[in-house]
């Protein structure tokens, strides 16, 4: 009994010996390839922006009262940014307006009374008074339309500068401001020199008829209605400016910027907000020129970022700028990059324009390959392989790669769905050591 105890004790000694001696299995993750849509891509940093912005400026000279809206606003079309104290020009046209019924309350004393020396000294007067403004107002129109004309073309070449990548959005809204502002002169001053024109004939007509007609008072009658019409056409353009008093949104959107609060004084074309128009929102990002070759307009772009969450919404490349620009890196290097343009569906997303995102350009993909981690393929002597789990051992399989992106490889070959891969092998391990998953 004592030596089967002795034996015993011996086994059990060695057998505690050889597996202290025994290599320990790694521990390692362990799991299957997947069925997935594997694509190569550009990644990027981008920043949403609104393609059309508004700049509201003043279309007439006077007194803006305090505007209350706030950048970040939201307007509806047809809302009310900003109102002109239209005090002045209610005055005026009722003031037109008692001269028509004083005209027309003329026409009908016609058959009362004759002309006498003095109506004719007005009459001739007036006439010289209508040529002299007539003069003065097509002088205006002459030099507004010099200038609209040099708006025009600085406005069409900020234009092309921009497609071109080399102005700013600042020089082009500069250049709109001052191409609208003069336009909406050279309408009037047109208008203003067809009513001087309307003006002087009536008044050489009233004069005419003034003189050949001492005794005969029926030209009165033409007179008072051209006068009723003169009067008329004025007032028109005085109710046009009238609506303009009030300035409304031309789109839905946020304000983006504001240029004046208070109550002030200000002339024609002066900017007072800047409306963004939400139905234009893209996003821009600026992509290195020795990459921008691999990028088709309508190539999938993935969208990521702290704005969107988990969610990894979908856009499309919309435009690629034709010429490259230099910009200066984080790290202070000199890249050329090339802006590129990319439309998404902001309705549900509402993403505010400046919101910054990360964008991967999508410039090949795979649909439903065999793909496992980035992390499990390795290369050996050039070539590809995983470690393979077959039966608590490490084998080493030799692989085909398709596309490979940061976070999953494509499998086109030595590989199936079935088999168990080491997800994340780390350097001490060998072909032949046991793993047990961790």
């Amino acid at each position: 009994m004592k030596r089967l105890v002795w034996v015993g004790i011996i086994v059990v000694i060695t057998a505690i010996v050889v597996m202290s001696l025994r290599p320990k299995p790694h521990v390692v993750a362990l799991g299957h390839p997947e069925i997935r849509n594997v694509y190569n891509y550009i990644a990027e940093e981008a920043k949403t922006r609104l393609k059309d912005e508004y700049l509201i400026d003043v279309p007439l000279s006077g007194t803006v009262e305090r505007i209350v809206l706030e950048v970040g606003d939201l307007v509806e079309a047809g809302d009310v940014l900003a109102r002109i104290d239209s005090f002045d020009l209610e005055q005026r046209i009722r003031g037109l307006e008692n001269l028509i019924r004083q005209s027309r309350a003329q026409i009908v004393g016609v058959d009362s009374g004759k002309p006498k020396d003095e109506d004719i000294d007005v009459a001739a007067v007036r006439a010289r008074e209508m040529r002299d403004a007539l003069r003065i107002a097509e002088k205006e129109r002459i030099i507004t339309t010099i200038d609209y004309e040099q708006a025009k073309r600085d406005y069409e070449r900020t234009q092309r500068l921009i497609e071109e990548g080399v102005a700013s959005q600042s020089v082009v809204d500069d250049a709109a401001r001052i191409y609208k502002g003069l336009k909406e002169q050279v309408e009037r001053t047109r208008l203003s020199v067809d009513a001087a024109r309307k003006a002087l004939e009536i008044s050489e007509l009233s004069s005419n008829l003034v003189v050949a007609s001492v005794d005969d008072n029926e030209y009165l009658r033409e007179v008072y209605q051209a006068e009723i019409q003169n009067l008329e056409a004025q007032i028109a353009v005085l109710t046009s400016d009238l609506k303009k008093s009030v300035i409304r949104a031309p789109v839905a959107g946020p304000i983006l910027e504001k240029y004046v609060s208070n109550t002030r004084v200000l002339v024609a074309g002066t900017p007072i907000l800047k409306l963004g128009d939400l139905r234009t929102m893209e996003i821009e990002s600026d992509v290195l020129s020795e990459e921008v070759g691999s990028i088709t307009v309508g190539d999938e772009v993935v969208l990521l970022g702290k704005a969107l969450g988990s969610a990894e919404p979908r856009g499309k490349v919309a435009r690629i700028y034709p010429a490259a620009f230099q910009k200066i890196s984080s790290l202070g290097i000199e890249q050329q990059r090339v802006k590129t343009i990319i439309q998404f569906d902001n309705e549900t997303l509402q993403l505010r324009a400046g919101t910054r995102l990360d964008v991967r350009i999508i410039t090949d993909q795979s649909d439903g390959a065999v793909a496992v981690p980035e992390r499990a393929v390795f290369r050996r002597n050039g070539d590809w392989f995983v470690f393979v789990a077959s039966d608590g051992t490490a084998e080493l399989r030799p692989v085909e790669l398709g596309i490979k992106n940061d976070t999953w490889a494509e499998i086109t070959e030595g590989l199936s769905v079935e088999d168990v891969i080491v997800l994340e092998p780390n350097n001490d391990l060998e072909p032949g050591q046991r793993v047990v998953a961790n």
